[in-house]
């Protein structure tokens, strides 16, 4: 199963950048939005390395990741990042870049019907993520302030990092036990 694989990747990517583990300064990790046995992974992960290690934890938005990648793949800001989130729901968020931080939330990440997104009210914007293809009547209705569309995407672990790295930077991390998935959702399942 990938949780106990995990940590053979690890060791394998330490290995290939030539990295040790005691050469970290702080870990950080894609809190969700998203899958719920992916998140719950990835934050026991960094909460038992960061417990080891006794280094400190920056946890990102999996949607300000998607965001990230938008800024790369269009000239066009802002990005509306979209993820399907099953049952006939979605993860949302438009994202902004900031020369500081990375990314400026214009729309915190949210978990929504398709139809409670308010396209009206939308300003243009680049869309990126498998949500947009996901839900056609969703895509079709917010066509009028789409700059265009990319919902291949997927948030990276360098985009994670790219954006965990100034608020390293700024103090802005949390003890090992406060890394906490993002579920948004109140009812989950694996």
């Amino acid at each position: 199963t990938p949780s106990r694989a995990i940590y053979t990747w690890l060791q394998e990517l330490l290995e290939e950048t030539g990295t040790r583990l005691d050469q970290l300064d702080c870990l950080a990790f894609g809190a969700g939005p998203g899958s719920f046995t992916g998140v719950r992974v990835a934050a026991a992960l960094v909460q038992a390395l960061g417990f080891a290690r006794q280094l400190p934890v920056v946890p990102v938005s999996t949607l300000a990741a998607l965001a990230m990648a938008g800024f790369r793949a269009s000239e066009e800001r802002p990005v509306a990042a979209c993820l399907d989130a099953r049952m006939g729901q979605i993860y949302f968020a438009i994202y902004a870049p900031d020369a500081e931080q990375g990314v400026r939330v214009l729309q915190e990440d949210v978990l929504l019907q398709p139809e409670q997104v308010n396209c009206a009210g939308m300003s243009p914007c680049f869309a990126v993520g498998p949500g947009w293809l996901a839900y056609p009547d969703l895509r079709d209705r917010c066509a009028p302030v789409l700059t265009g569309l990319d919902s291949g995407l997927r948030p990276s672990a360098a985009d994670v990092a790219a954006l965990a790295w100034p608020r390293f930077l700024r103090g802005q991390t949390v003890a090992p036990a406060l890394a906490l998935p993002n579920y948004l959702r109140d009812r989950v399942t694996s």
